[in-house]
């Protein structure tokens, strides 16, 4: 306790204030550029006095005179209640203010996100006037409004640095006796006994009682610890692209952060700073150049570490596997090009688990390394390392590290750092971890205190030895001895935020056909021959996308502002796409509930297989077969609508359905099989209490209360020999229409919902109880399927009661299964016989109004023979997801660009290389076994080759149009052809 009152004396010592500031503010609801700042309509404000309401914008003017001659120590201490950025009188930002109201960490336990200083000195007029502008936002570091907004301080303060240096030793002595006593008794006694000299001398303050302090408290800093540990720290700042806050405050959060980081890097010669994601660098390129170059400089001089190789930090379970490839690739090519660095790791603290193909994608996009924090989270079980290889379900391996806080916003005050030794689940294989210190998810970076804590603390007793150093050479370290360090394979489950596999389902349906419709519009360019014209705007709209996948946006995990701005420039990008397609046919597009001028229409097919295309105008149910990668039509079909009376059956040559009163499947005969299928009533709409956030799911919500939508209308309808129920349910405010179909000679029964939601806290779910018994089911992720358990008795199994899928997900026995196939949903509880699919959860949190809206999904129960690959499942999805467009006039491409072989093979991109010399197409294996295939190219060929994710390292495979490729299961090749 007398430490404690030492410390605060001191504290209170530091600061000297010199003159008060005037303060005027101009109030806006968006950012002012800094030249138009003058433009405003300004308001004098005093401290105390109020501002603004939640993501208001101002710029602050202050003004005021100094009148000492020593302005050496002279600072501004500024605290507005929420988030500023100090501009110098060029327009260039010079410091970034945090208000120390803000909480942060798990109940402030990783102290507090101050920063209130900046030196002034150089900023003074000669004859004293202080003329400061700053941009200020009515947001604390997580989006809300402390203490009203209120203007805390604004003044010039003397500061003794002196003092200051005092305190900061005496704070870390503070922190270590805290921890030392059952440690190391030794060094215990020594600090107890050093301390009383230091709280002796700071009392009598008699001459020369400072340097005497500094000489005490600086020796016991230098007790040498026993432990053989080492940690490599970097300063960070794991920032949210969007979270509790909009995107256009991340990128004044951005602007804020590494002006305060180049301005730590002035002030501390041996202090480093790591940041990731070539999004928030090319904001700041755009938004402020004169800082970028400051960047630059650093990052050249080897003390700013860019870290990770995606373009953000993605969600690895909702994106697709295209997109992840583009993560890649456009992170990498960024850093290359803007600071001719070659990053070698993949860097996503933060991302709500990870997809078993995961691997894979790092390894063949030539990153070698991995580092995560989230896995610390688990809600069940603790995840069993902290220093593993990473193996993914084609075989390929990462180098991966999980710092053992758990925290990529650490203290950096012993506790943490004893905990980073302590916890270490491999300490008895090596002795190195890692530590990233700063203030991150709204941003701010380290501040004084974090980078002077770390200088006095290295080797301290009872401390493990902190070296400032890059994550880079971190990892070269520890590589040494990879052999001897443990494997897992397969996923990385997070045991916790499974509701993001649902939440937010617009952004979820619009991430999906953006994905599709890319992968449509590059392979028909190709075809065209008309890729180069549109390619700097495809990369334009690739890296909207690819933003909107950051792992707080497509979650669905932030506010609801975030989700109003982003699904209107979905919007624009679809148009966007489609204009383009219009141009390079020179045709007009026809949605698929259009009705179209003309009996002529023509469908570009981007699959290597025959897709069969509905199109259902007002009366008219039109089919169109079109053969793979082309637009010629095989087979037109037309039928006109017609009314029936029989609502509660459908029937083909493969199967029965019966519908029970409630609109619910009673059941399914198949005659292939010639058995029911289901053990209990299907595609029930229930409706539970969600009691969680937007990122979990309560584990026993199937406890709390339940209801199940009423059926209000029915009708039955067919399109010749294709059978059509269209139902009608509501639940209170809510309203569900659906749109059943049964096509002839199909086993797949196809389910379309149109819903206007409008009851908070709840979720909506359908599910399929089969008569089938399989103790796995097979869900399909990115280029490839694994399989998870359906029994429920361990930890880890309960854990996983919400799983996710891509496309599909299927159960099957020795003989026969069914798969869910879904267009937009990615939420699976598969435990015994069942397939639940996750549909709608409207939480009002953060996001007040959750999934509350209109919403759209399709999907489909697929009956089949066999296991997945024999039922083709996986064709059958990507029929059911693939975007064709429709259209009338215009031109068709030249013939098929290419032919493959084998039905295990598939692509998931064909495109122009980066470098403009040839055509990419990257094929993979599907099935999960070995395979050989040729392709065989449709054009002039000069060379083809095999390079990485990324387009590197290009290695000859043929001078001949037909190359001969071998795949191991799930493998992915990125194939470049030369013309």
């Amino acid at each position: 306790m007398f430490l404690g009152r030492t410390i605060t004396q001191i504290r209170n010592m530091i600061d000297t204030p010199v003159t008060e500031l005037a303060i005027k503010l101009g109030i806006t609801d968006e950012p002012v550029l800094f030249e138009n700042r003058e433009t405003l309509t300004y308001k004098t404000y005093t401290v105390g006095d109020t501002w603004g309401e939640l993501f208001s914008c101002a710029w602050v003017h202050l003004t005021g005179k100094v009148t000492t001659e020593d302005r050496q120590n002279l600072y501004l201490k500024l605290d507005l209640n929420g988030e500023a950025l100090l501009f110098n009188n060029a327009g260039n930002p010079v410091k970034g203010f945090t208000s120390g109201s803000s909480n942060f960490g798990f109940m402030g336990k990783l102290g507090s996100p101050e920063k209130r200083y900046y030196p002034v000195k150089d900023l003074i007029q000669q004859d004293g006037t202080i003329d400061l502008w700053i941009d200020a936002g009515m947001n604390d570091l997580f989006g809300n409004v402390k203490k009203k907004g209120r203007i805390e301080v604004a003044q010039v303060v003397a500061r003794d640095l002196e003092i200051r240096e005092l305190y900061y030793n005496l704070d870390a002595i503070q922190s270590l006796i805290g921890v030392t006593k059952k440690r190391d008794a030794e060094a215990w006694n020594i600090y107890k006994k050093g301390i009383s000299a230091v709280v002796k001398t700071v009392k009598a303050q008699q001459a020369g009682w400072k340097e005497l302090a500094l000489k005490q408290s600086a020796e016991l800093l230098k007790i040498p610890t026993k432990v053989d540990h080492e940690i490599s720290a970097i300063g960070h700042a794991h920032l949210d692209l969007a979270w509790l806050w909009p995107i256009r405050e991340t990128q004044r959060k951005g602007a804020r952060t590494f002006a305060n980081v180049l301005h730590l890097m002035k002030e501390h010669e041996d202090f480093i700073f790591g940041a990731s994601q070539p999004q928030l660098y090319q904001w700041i390129k755009e938004n402020h150049p004169a800082q970028y170059e400051e960047i630059k400089q650093r990052i050249a001089e080897g003390r700013w570490e860019v870290q990770g190789g995606m373009w953000v930090e993605a969600d690895t379970n909702v994106s697709g596997e295209e997109a992840l490839v583009r993560q890649m690739l456009y992170g990498i090519k960024f850093y290359q090009e803007e600071f001719g660095i070659r990053v070698d790791s993949l860097w996503l603290p933060d991302v709500f688990g990870y997809s078993g193909n995961m691997p894979q994608i790092i390894k063949k996009s030539g990153l070698d390394y991995f580092m995560t924090i989230k896995l610390s989270w688990n809600d069940t079980n603790k995840f069993p390392h902290h220093t593993f290889t990473w193996q993914g379900i084609d075989g390929s391996e990462v180098f991966a590290h999980m710092p053992p806080e758990g925290e990529y916003n650490s203290p950096a005050n012993p506790k943490w750092l004893l905990k980073s030794m302590e916890t270490y689940q491999e300490k008895k294989i090596d002795n190195k971890t890692l530590n990233l210190f700063g203030v991150g998810d709204g941003g701010g970076g380290p501040s004084a205190s974090h980078v002077e804590r770390i200088k006095r603390l290295s080797g301290s007793a009872p401390l493990p030895k902190v070296t400032m150093e890059f994550s880079r050479k971190f990892f070269a370290k520890l590589v040494e001895k990879k052999n001897l360090f443990p494997k897992f394979s397969g996923e990385l489950y997070l045991e916790k935020h499974r509701g993001t596999y649902t939440s937010q389902g617009r952004v979820k349906y619009f991430n999906r056909r953006m994905e599709q419709k890319l992968k449509t519009l590059e392979t028909l360019l190709m075809h065209y021959g008309a890729y180069s014209t549109y390619k700097e705007e495809l990369e334009t709209i690739w890296k909207e996308v690819l933003l909107y996948q950051f792992h707080d946006i497509l979650p669905g995990s932030s506010i609801e502002r975030v989700y109003k701005e982003c699904i209107p420039r979905y919007e624009i990008l679809d148009k966007q796409v489609d204009a383009i397609i219009e141009q390079v046919t020179e045709s007009t597009l026809i949605g698929s509930q259009q009705t179209s001028n003309t009996a002529e229409i023509s469908a570009f097919n981007p699959l290597l297989e025959e897709v069969t295309i509905d199109h259902i105008r007002e009366n008219e149910f039109r089919e169109l077969r079109v053969a793979p990668l082309s637009s010629q039509i095989v087979q037109d079909t037309k039928w006109k609508k017609a009314s029936r009376l029989n609502n509660r059956t459908m029937e083909n040559e493969c199967l029965t359905v019966q519908f029970a009163k409630d609109g619910s499947i009673a059941s399914i005969y198949d005659k292939t099989l010639q058995k029911d299928v289901l053990q209990g009533r299907g595609n029930q709409f229930i409706v539970y209490t969600d009691i969680a956030n937007g990122w979990d799911i309560f584990k026993h919500y199937r406890l709390l209360p339940k209801s199940k939508m009423k059926l209000t209308k029915t009708e039955s309808f067919t399109y010749g020999p294709i059978q059509e129920i269209v139902q009608e349910y509501r639940y209170k405010q809510s309203s569900l229409q659906q749109t059943i179909r049964l096509k002839p000679q199909s086993r797949q029964i196809e389910f379309s919902l149109h819903i206007d939601w409008k009851n908070i806290g709840k979720m909506v779910r359908t599910a399929f109880p089969l008569t089938l018994k399989s103790d796995k089911a097979i869900y399909d992720i990115q280029f490839g399927h694994l399989a998870r358990s359906t029994k429920n008795d361990t930890k880890v199994l309960k854990a996983q009661y919400e799983a996710c899928g891509q496309n599909w997900v299927d159960l099957h026995d020795t003989t026969w299964g069914a798969a869910v196939i879904t267009d937009s949903k990615y939420g699976y509880k598969v435990k015994g016989s069942t397939i639940d699919l996750n549909l709608i959860k409207s939480t009002n949190r953060p996001s007040t109004n959750g999934d509350i809206g209109e919403h759209s999904i399709r999907y489909a129960l697929y009956l089949h023979d066999g296991d997945h690959i024999t039922g083709k499942v996986d064709s059958r999805a990507m029929q059911f997801n693939s975007w064709v467009p429709i259209s009338s006039g215009g031109k068709d491409p030249e013939a098929p660009l290419l032919t493959i072989d084998s039905e295990q093979i598939t692509y998931s991109a064909i495109k122009e290389s980066e470098d403009g010399s040839g055509i990419i197409v990257r094929v993979y294996e599907r099935n999960g076994a070995n395979c050989n295939c040729a392709i065989r190219v449709a054009r002039e060929v000069t060379s083809i080759y095999e390079t990485n994710m990324v387009e590197e390292n290009p290695t000859l495979i043929t001078t001949e149009s037909t190359c001969n490729l071998s795949f191991t299961p799930f493998e992915v090749k990125t194939i470049k052809i030369i013309q």
